[in-house]
């Protein structure tokens, strides 16, 4: 074991070193705590051995700074050898300090390498077991890691298939999955709920599985009954999606029933207005429309650019949230790239 002795004493400095040597220890020796911290800092200490009233810096004071090191150093075993050998010290010590072990002055060699022992088989047992949940915690991210991509998989391709009957692509599933997710990091959302975005948002539209082909494919203008009867999507795909007890399909349903929600209040299904409406269902219908008129549609071609932007500046404080609408601005490059990698 490498052994960091903290002594002012050196007639003690010397007494422990000389036992630890011969019993095949490798020792750093040090007559403060300053010294010893400077140590601990540039080698791989296994026990440390520290008395508690020294200069500079005290038993109590290197202590703290050893175990507030955390990040990659291994578990380090700390015993307490002073003359200070009241209940009261030793009771407070061992409680509150995280100190390992308190031995008191004069040493009995015997007793020192029992106890010495003891802190090998602690290290080992400490460093396996924090090696073990490191290996644990590797597997449990890469298994995350593919549960999601599955899933990511899974809906993408399942809400292709969908999407074919209005002969729209999955790359419109895509597209509206990363927009969202950009103008809700912009916004100020938090990594895992726009991560569950990815996934919700490409089901605004699930409900359209309720919807006859005569009318979802329809080339020419819609009746107003065939209107109502498209409008009632937002309902079927809330219905699709309630009751979930997880957090993304939640957002799903959330996204499915509001985002043709107006923000003047004069959309659907409900009718509510300004911040009524969901966050979720104001990202989603700002970058669904965006996207609508940039490709083309059986019903229409798409238009460019400039008259996209024309036509959805006109709706900033009608259809759409206006301080998304300027984020939504300022995202144009990013949705752009995004564009281009899922055309």
């Amino acid at each position: 074991m490498n052994i960091l002795i903290a002594e002012d004493e050196r007639i003690n400095l010397a007494r422990l070193q000389r036992f630890l040597e011969k019993w095949g220890h490798r020792v750093y020796p040090s007559a403060n705590g300053l010294d010893a911290l400077e140590i601990f800092l540039s080698k791989e200490i296994d026990i440390i051995i520290t008395d508690w009233m020294m200069p500079q810096m005290d038993g109590l004071e290197l202590v703290h700074h050893v175990r507030g090191q955390g990040g990659p150093k291994p578990f380090v075993y700390i015993m307490m050898l002073t003359s200070r050998g009241d209940k009261e010290d030793i009771v407070s010590v061992l409680s509150e300090s995280g100190v390992d072990d308190y031995i008191v002055k004069p040493f009995d060699p015997e007793e020192l390498r029992a106890r010495l022992v003891v802190g090998e088989r602690t290290v080992r047992l400490e460093r396996t077991l924090r090696e073990y949940g490191q290996g644990l915690e590797k597997i449990v991210r890469r298994q995350t890691r593919t549960i999601r991509k599955t899933q990511e998989e899974t809906i993408y391709r399942l809400l292709s298939a969908l999407e074919s009957r209005d002969e729209e692509t999955g790359g419109h599933v895509r597209r509206i999955a990363h927009f969202s997710a950009h103008l809700a990091k912009q916004y100020g959302w938090q990594s895992n709920r726009i991560e569950d975005l990815l996934l919700a948002a490409p089901m605004h539209d699930i409900g359209k599985i309720g919807v006859p082909d005569n009318i979802l494919q329809k080339k020419g203008p819609l009746t107003p009954e065939e209107f109502e009867i498209i409008k009632n999507h937002t309902v079927i795909g809330g219905n699709i999606l309630k009751d979930s007890e997880y957090p993304m399909l939640q957002l799903a349903e959330e996204i499915a029933l509001s985002h043709h929600e107006k923000w003047d209040g004069s959309g659907y299904p409900r009718g509510i207005a300004g911040e009524e409406i969901p966050e979720s269902g104001r990202i989603v219908a700002l970058v669904d429309v965006y996207d609508a008129l940039s490709n083309d549609r059986h019903y229409r071609n798409a238009s460019p650019e400039h008259e996209v932007l024309q036509i959805m500046h006109e709706g900033r404080d009608t259809h759409f949230d206006p301080d998304l609408f300027d984020i939504f601005l300022d995202s144009l490059p990013e949705f752009r790239r995004i564009s281009k990698e899922h055309p």
